[in-house]
């Protein structure tokens, strides 16, 4: 009877933990899909239309219809072919059919297996199906462990594709892992993309080469805020292009809407790329934010090449190596949510401007009134005219909101210095190029006419080197010029020379001492 007794007890607490037990795990694997769907929607690139989660015994269902926020992608309209714009803009829906039984991903027990299932708008299935065929493009398949932590595969599959109009694309798709802690405290990930190649007809053709991103975030005591680290590989990159490419980089309206120092557009790099090709061999990027005192984030990133062959000349190595330190965590999240709104607000380009350095001034003033200390540990180029080597620093100290409004108050609380090592070489073909066109000539084709204007350059720039090397402000040995710039108490230091302005005046006299608002169009005209 007893026997009886106790194999009728274990048999009835057998079916209710198979009864109960998917249950169980059900309800946890809502948990932490719950948490999952939170950082999504949170996520300012996409709009949530509709999330449901249909609870079943052995399998449960969710599903998130999402589509790209409208107002980014139009704001990256002028960035975006017609065609893709067109495909982004329609809703994708995320199905989760979550399988939650003790033994869904085989003998080890789990709380959860999650496969996604995608599903497109018609127009966008029919452009998916050009490049992928009956592929499924994407594929995300999500373990998730009894204690809640978990490993999610992402795939995208490979393709080729051809037009007669003589474009060619032949991507090998990308794999990937994320390994994530209960709640996504803590994870890592991993991709890799073998090769993308894209042939544009006769306008050229782009090459990129085993690119790998290998990352660990973990939060912050603001749990807002990521720490961690990120490595990112390219083995090699070629672009070729058939076509003169134009380019004037508006230093001078960068420096002006920042400052309001009126720079003329003299030192605004301007020209014409021809055509040619350009090979980057090893590109490296790498970055680490840590909070070494709570609520105080520092940060660096360091980017390096080996080879850089653009036509006949080859640059390389470079090495760029900077940091942040001491800045305060709240104002750094704070900034960041106001420059993600206004991303997502209807602004025209020069009111995104204003918006955005008005968030520095507003959200972004605890950065710089909390003592933060800028740094380039390391800018080191090899050209074909020679090295050009930096290194320095810039500091703030007791910095409070109304030094904003006045530069030679925001000077007497800034300390930099800057370390320049660079190829006399360098410099003069750099002068040649910047004041070329402030030369007239008869005929701007005549080979003679222009390479007497280089010389007159030249020989300009040498003057101005001797000169500086005579009243002490730099150096020169075996062909390179060397000084430290120092800048403390409003006052500039040259190679430990006191630096002083053609009218012997002080430096920073005779500037505005009203707010230092972003400026007006007339501002960047060098006036």
């Amino acid at each position: 009877m007893k026997k009886m007794l106790l194999g009728s007890t274990t048999a009835v607490l057998v079916a209710a933990a198979g009864v109960g037990t998917p249950h169980y795990l059900g309800t946890q694997a809502k948990q932490s899909l719950e948490i999952q769907h939170r950082i999504l929607a949170e996520t300012f690139l996409f709009e949530v239309v509709s999330h449901e989660y249909e609870q079943g015994w052995l399998e449960s269902t969710e599903k998130t219809v999402l589509r790209f926020h409208p107002q980014v992608l139009s704001n990256l309209g002028k960035q975006l072919p017609d065609n893709l714009r067109a495909v982004l803009s329609k809703p994708i829906t995320m199905i989760n059919h979550v399988h939650h039984h003790p033994f869904a991903d085989g003998v080890k027990p789990v709380r959860a297996v999650v496969e996604t299932e995608f599903v497109y708008d018609d127009e966008v299935q029919k452009t998916l199906a050009r490049f992928f065929g009956e592929q499924k493009p994407l594929r995300i398949r999500n373990v998730i462990a009894l204690d809640g932590s978990g490993a999610m595969e992402i795939q995208i599959a490979p393709f080729e594709y051809e037009e007669l109009s003589g474009i060619k694309l032949d991507w090998r798709g990308l794999s990937g892992q994320v390994k994530y802690a209960n709640a996504f405290a803590h994870y890592t990930t991993e991709f890799k993309a073998p090769l993308f190649k894209a042939v544009l007809a006769d306008k050229g053709s782009l090459q990129l080469e085993n690119w790998q991103l290998v990352s660990e975030s973990y939060s912050a005591s603001n749990p807002q805020i990521a720490l961690g680290s990120s490595q990112t590989q390219l083995a090699r990159a070629e672009f070729v292009w058939k076509d003169k490419v134009n380019y004037n980089l508006k230093i001078n309206e960068l420096i002006n809407m920042v400052s309001d120092l009126q720079i003329g557009a003299f030192i605004n790099p301007n020209g014409t790329v021809t055509p040619d090709k350009i090979v980057v061999e090893n590109v490296q990027y790498n970055t680490k934010t840590s909070e070494p005192t709570q609520g105080f984030i520092n940060s660096e990133g360091q980017f390096r090449f080996d080879k850089l062959h653009y036509g006949a000349d080859t640059y390389g190595p470079l090495n760029i190596y900077i940091a942040a330190e001491h800045l305060h965590a709240d104002s750094l999240n704070a900034l960041k949510k106001r420059w993600q709104a206004i991303t997502a607000e209807a602004l025209p380009e020069e009111k995104q401007r204003e918006a955005a350095l008005a968030a520095v001034r507003q959200e972004g003033l605890g950065i710089f009134t909390n003592n933060p200390v800028f740094q380039v540990r390391e800018f080191d180029l090899t050209t074909p005219n020679g090295r050009f080597r930096a290194t320095g620093s810039l500091q703030l100290n007791q910095l409070v909101q109304s030094d904003l409004n006045s530069l030679p108050a925001f000077m007497a609380k800034l300390k930099a210095q800057l370390n320049l090592d660079v190829s006399q070489k360098l410099i003069e073909n750099f002068a040649v190029q910047q004041t070329r066109s402030l030369f007239t000539v008869e005929d701007p084709t005549n080979q003679q006419e222009q390479q007497e204007i280089a010389d007159t350059i030249r020989v300009l720039t040498r003057q101005t080197l001797d000169t500086m090397t005579q009243e002490g402000y730099i150096t020169r040995e075996n062909g390179m010029v060397q000084t430290q710039l120092n800048i403390a108490d409003n006052r500039i230091q040259l190679n430990g020379k006191a630096f002083q302005a053609p009218s012997d005046e002080d430096l920073f006299a005779g500037l505005e001492d009203g707010p230092a608002s972003a400026p007006h169009a007339s501002a960047a005209s060098g006036r």
